[in-house]
This record gives structure tokens, sequence and C-alpha cells, in this order.
């Protein structure tokens, strides 16, 4: 009987001396976990602020050519209008120029502007 108790003993502390020694394995490996993860997240951050860094600058970067490329074009939306308004003003010379060339501009024409109104042999407008 005693034996069978000596047995289970010496069993129980072998079990528990197995126990011991894993759980000491499973605290070193948690321990490199643990650093690795403490160093993982150091870097995590550190990454994070570089992004962070970088962003901005491309922001601000972006930012100035955004506003470079605003200027050029309000220079050139000026240029174009300038350019339209001068051809405006030849347009409007040619025009002026062609109806002296044709006579469009005598009293004549600009009294007979309304010569549909007076006329005698227009309808009244009722359907015959």
């Amino acid at each position: 009987m005693w034996g069978a108790k000596k047995r289970r003993i010496a069993e129980l502390t072998a079990r528990v001396t197995e126990l011991a020694e894993q759980r000491h394995e499973l605290r070193k490996e948690l321990a490199g976990s643990r650093a690795t993860v403490i160093r993982l997240a150091g870097r995590n951050s550190s990454l994070a602020e570089r992004l962070e860094l970088a962003h901005q600058a491309a922001s601000d970067g972006a930012l100035d050519e955004m506003g470079a490329r605003l200027d050029r074009a309000l220079r050139a939306c000026v240029r174009y209008r300038a350019d339209v308004d001068g051809q405006a003003r030849l347009i409007r010379s040619q025009q002026g120029l062609l109806n002296h060339l044709y006579g469009l501009d005598t009293p004549a024409v600009a009294e007979g502007e309304r010569w549909q109104q007076r006329r005698h042999d227009k309808t009244s407008g009722a359907k015959l």
C-alpha cells in the first residue's frame, strides 16, 4: 500500500517538475514575445511619425504646387480674356468697315429699318 502511494507521489512530483519547466519556458517565450511586441510597437510609432511628417511635407508641397498652378491658370485666363476682347474689337471694326463699304450706314438705310411696319400692301393678319 505504501509502495503505491510512494509511486503516485513520485509521479505527481515528476509531473509538477515537468509543469514547472514548461511554465519557465512559456515565461521565457512570453518575455521574448513582450520584448518583440514592445520593439514592434516602438517601430510602429516611429514609422507612424515618419509617415505623418511625410504626409505633411507632401501636403505642403501639394498646396504650394496647387497655388503655383492656380497662379499660372489665372495669368493664362487674363491673357485669353485680353485676346478675346481684342478679337471682339477687331470684329466690330471690320463689321463697321463692311457696313460702310456696302453703304449700310447711310441715313436711308436707317430710315428704312421699320419699312415692313409702314407697308401698305401687307395683309391685316386675317386669313383668306
